[in-house]
């Protein structure tokens, strides 16, 4: 039995608010450019990399356990396990575990991932009604700009936290919207409401406690996809939201909408820690390859960075949880030099923290401020690393990052992560099959990718 839903929203006489506009931008979008496309599959491809490691990590399980327990069982698949839910119960689950390994993408305009939150939960709504399927790389670009507009809107040097959480349910609000072909009004509510019951807590993850929280990324997943659907009841959200020109700069939120697609300019990371530690560890890396010196010698590491890669990381040298680890240059870097790259890809060997090699040369190492290189951020997250051996220091100044825009990983670096994570959390079978269902994704047909991640390991 169906019915016919009449929504009356109050109109204000004379205004028109930017996320009405935003609403009419979304809802008149038709077409997308390769190039975005492109950067869509890749982002899907990094996501479902992030999520296959992230799986079996204790966060992760929890949140599939708990998303049957708080939405209850549906008919929307948990990724690779036989546990199902509604929409909103897998997005969350799906979305801590690509969350939780802090390897999955982001966007230097935002300093957070969107691909953790609107991914799964285009994927949840497309398994909800597979005639979406069509629609699933345009929801994903719309969710990304949204999000990301909305994220760069604010300054982000001034913030007291750039937890994702605060935007990337408006983007999940927004991308829905699109997918199902919603009326402008609704999006526009359906991004106002989610805008006011974002996490704003505090940083979190940078706490002296470990945590799985992960910029509450998931949870403002649920809310995105809660809120969309109270907008199409017709419950009214607060219009002039990203009005508040104290929070946010609505002409930044509207200028070149659709002139070119913020998803194209993502950054994939090659190691699971936070990205603000990518650079010394490039640098690092560098450094003991040009000289083969062993870690051993190493009498000292400086690093020199922005202010928020000082101030706001824990850096703690000798976190007592993986998630508080991913946190701490000290500790990172301690794990490549004694550990090789590869511990960090992922980082999920607990026993990690209580090597006295990598804390005898976490205590080694000191993070501080560079004035210059602070006024690079947010545009740039770039260290100078210096490295003591005995008398002689080498240094190496790393602006850009491997997985930057600017410094990219290519297809097969995406595909060798997806392999380097997977390897030891699927069977050699469920791995290929996954795998060709990628290649399929990348060549741009995603019906094999969601059979796939529908399928228990």
């Amino acid at each position: 039995m169906g019915f016919i839903l009449v929504l009356h929203y109050e109109k204000w006489e004379n205004s028109v608010y930017t996320s009405e506009k935003l609403g009419e931008l979304i809802a008149s979008t038709e077409r997308f450019p390769p190039s975005a496309l492109d950067a869509a599959r890749r982002c899907i491809l990094d996501a479902v990399s992030a999520a296959v490691g992230g799986l079996a990590t204790t966060g992760a399980v929890a949140a599939a356990k708990g998303a049957t327990l708080v939405w209850g069982r549906g008919q929307v698949p948990l990724w690779l396990s036989s546990s199902m839910s509604t929409a909103m119960g897998a997005a969350f689950a799906n979305s801590a575990a690509t969350s939780m390994l802090d390897i999955d993408d982001g966007h230097r305009a935002a300093a957070g991932h969107p691909g953790a939150s609107i991914i799964p939960a285009v994927f949840a709504a497309v398994h909800e009604d597979p005639s979406l399927q069509d629609r699933a790389l345009g929801a994903i670009i719309v969710g990304y700009e949204i999000g990301l507009r909305i994220a760069a809107s604010r300054d982000l040097r001034t913030l007291d936290t750039v937890n994702s959480g605060r935007w990337c349910g408006q983007g999940v609000a927004a991308a829905l919207g699109w997918l199902r072909k919603l009326p402008p009004q609704v999006i526009s509510h359906a991004i106002s409401a989610a805008g006011t019951i974002a996490p704003h807590m505090p940083a979190a993850e940078f706490t002296q406690v470990g945590n799985h929280i992960k910029e509450a990324i998931p949870h403002a997943t649920a809310n995105g996809i809660m809120c969309l659907r109270l907008a199409e009841a017709g419950y009214a959200a607060p219009l002039d939201l990203l009005d508040d020109d104290r929070h946010f700069n609505s002409a930044k939120l509207l200028q070149g909408f659709g002139e070119r697609w913020m998803i194209e300019t993502s950054y994939f990371k090659p190691y699971s820690c936070c990205r603000w530690i990518h650079a010394p560890i490039d640098g690092l890396l560098k450094i003991l390859a040009r000289q083969g010196l062993a870690p051993a010698d190493i009498s000292g590491i400086r690093v020199e960075t922005f202010r928020k890669g000082v101030e706001t990381l824990n850096n703690q040298v000798s976190p007592k949880s993986l998630e508080a680890a991913q946190f701490s240059t000290p500790f990172c870097l301690g794990v490549v030099a004694t550990r090789g790259v590869s511990a960090l890809l992922p980082m999920t060997d607990f026993n990690l923290l209580t090597d006295p090699n990598v804390l005898s040369l976490a205590e080694r190492v000191e993070v501080v401020l560079d004035v210059d290189l602070d006024s690079y951020f947010s545009a740039a997250v770039p260290a100078r690393i210096l490295v003591t051996f005995g008398d002689t220091t080498f240094t190496e100044t790393v602006m850009e990052p491997l997985g930057e825009p600017g410094n990219p990983m290519s297809w097969d670096m995406l595909f060798e992560k997806f392999h380097a994570l997977s390897s030891s959390q699927l069977t050699l079978a469920k791995q290929k099959q996954l795998h060709d269902a990628l290649l399929e994704m990348k060549d741009g047909s995603l019906e094999r990718l969601l059979w796939e991640l529908s399928q228990p390991n």
